[in-house]
């Protein structure tokens, strides 16, 4: 009986140590599918950053040259006495939206969001540097960017309703060679105004790529920590 008892003790003890050996087993696994999606993630989420970063580093550095085309334009004897290509090309970079909002890739970021996958990754640290990131930095930037596309939309409207339109253009233009078009460039008051508030919405968006672009850098080197200590 006692022989019994023994053997069915131990029998016991293997089944449940087999139930708990298999348990830890589906865990780990689970742990492990869970740690290479996360890299996976991080190595896409990686690439597209850096794609970021080269749109970023791209308008900083051609704001200074956006800015001396607004110079051109509010200036009058600049627009009186220039030629009409010089003229025609500070008029399309001064009217055209920045597009910096379509170069901001949200797309591995939304994907990790939703499947909560996100808020797996053990490091706080970089996890939080990831939110600020896409829902703070990219953001604002955007809303930014949206608010001058708004801004220039109205623009249009001043444009089209006072200005003599070129009618050989493959895109809309101005035709620079009507006697109105230099005198209403220089004292149509609402374009000039349009003109103010675009060059300073532009300062505005420089500002901030350029502290974006610090918090990319920031975010990029935690990523490359993180993937380097996980290969």
């Amino acid at each position: 009986m006692k022989n019994i008892l023994t053997r069915g003790g131990i029998e016991f003890l293997a089944v449940l140590l087999g139930i708990s050996g298999s348990l830890w087993l589906e865990d780990n696994k689970e742990i492990k599918q869970t740690n290479y999606q996360i890299n996976r993630s991080l190595n896409a989420l990686n690439e597209s950053l850096n794609s970021d970063k080269k749109s970023l580093e791209i308008y900083i550095l051609e704001h200074e040259e956006k800015v001396r085309h607004f110079d051109f334009i509010q200036n009058s004897d600049s627009v009186k006495f220039s030629s009409n290509d010089r003229l025609k090309l500070a008029f399309e970079q001064t009217t055209t939206p920045s597009w910096i909002n379509r170069s901001i890739d949200r797309t591995i970021f939304n994907a990790m969001e939703s499947s909560g996958l996100i808020y797996k990754i053990n490091d706080d640290s970089l996890r939080n540097s990831i939110l600020k990131v896409f829902q703070n930095s990219y953001s604002t930037l955007i809303e930014i960017s949206d608010y001058d596309l708004h801004t220039i939309q109205e623009m249009d409207k001043i444009v089209l309703s006072d200005f003599v339109m070129s009618k050989n253009s493959i895109m809309w233009n101005l035709n620079y060679n009507h006697s109105s078009t230099r005198n209403n460039i220089v004292n149509n008051q609402i374009f000039q105004n349009y003109l103010a508030a675009n060059k300073s919405t532009k300062s505005i968006l420089f500002n901030e790529c350029n502290n974006v672009l610090n918090d990319v850098n920031y975010l990029l080197d935690k990523i490359d920590k993180e993937l380097s200590i996980s290969s």
